[in-house]
């Protein structure tokens, strides 16, 4: 399997027991160890059971900056004295949403039209992994990728929302409504603001920090929504009005 870096006590401590995640290594200081316990509520024992490489604080910084840049990350200076060297999140293909859908299960399905800023979609992710949210779905193109910087913000949420990647968004969309899926789409050009939640599958598309919603997919959609603003700042950040969003759809 191919190696994946994680950073952050919190994601770190999340990957460890996520069972399905092979852990290769992990390189720590004495005070990293200590953090994985103090912060992260790892017992001695968890610990005790994974492959642990003690190094100095200078040492840990040049193993991560010769990991990084292996597997063709961009160095950051590894925070908290431990980094953790196990196996990539599996990344699934819209089929397995569409085989969810067909055995009859009932799905909470995240869109993510072309936002590309990694604070905000880890914001994000975190967000959907405490609403429960199933999926997140991104196009193979223009995201904000998959690497320790998204691992860190998402703060271990990367275990339990699976991420889906499609060659096309509207493809997407349009399978979904085939399978009487209608996906809601947030944007600030409709006069829609009741939120009316379908029974079944659940589809909420969030569009890019800048652009919004692209013309390609608003064309497919039969429902649009707004956040009506209640003070004198009429926009939110793509992560602030998806919290807001998903506490109307997913709950």
């Amino acid at each position: 399997m191919e190696k994946d870096l994680v950073v952050g006590v919190h994601s770190i401590v999340h990957a460890i027991r996520n069972t399905q995640r092979p852990v290769y290594e992990v390189i720590a200081t004495e005070e990293g160890l200590e953090n994985l316990a103090k912060m992260g509520g790892m017992s001695r024992d968890e610990i005790a059971k994974i492959p642990v490489k003690l190094v100095a604080p200078h040492k840990l910084q040049e193993l991560a900056k010769t990991q990084y840049t292996e597997l063709g990350f961009m160095y950051n200076r590894v925070p908290s004295g431990v980094l953790l060297v196990t196996a990539k999140i599996d990344v699934e293909d819209p089929s397995w949403v569409f085989d969810q859908i067909d055995s009859g299960r009932h799905l909470k399905i995240l869109c993510l039209d072309g936002v590309t800023d990694v604070h905000n979609a880890a914001a994000i992710m975190r967000t959907a992994a405490f609403y429960d949210v199933d999926c997140i779905v991104i196009a193979m193109k223009n995201n904000f990728g998959l690497g320790p910087s998204f691992a860190r913000i998402a703060s271990g949420a990367l275990e339990y929302v699976r991420v889906v990647k499609c060659s096309s968004l509207p493809r997407f969309v349009t399978a979904l409504k085939k399978r009487n899926v209608e996906p809601i789409g947030l944007t600030e050009h409709t006069d829609e603001n009741e939120f009316v939640v379908p029974d079944g599958s659940r589809c909420l598309i969030l569009g890019a920090e800048d652009k919004g919603l692209s013309n390609a997919t608003v064309r497919l959609l039969d429902k649009t929504i707004r956040l009506d603003p209640k003070g004198k700042i009429h926009s939110l950040n793509v992560s602030v009005a998806a919290a807001i969003a998903m506490e109307r759809v997913f709950i």
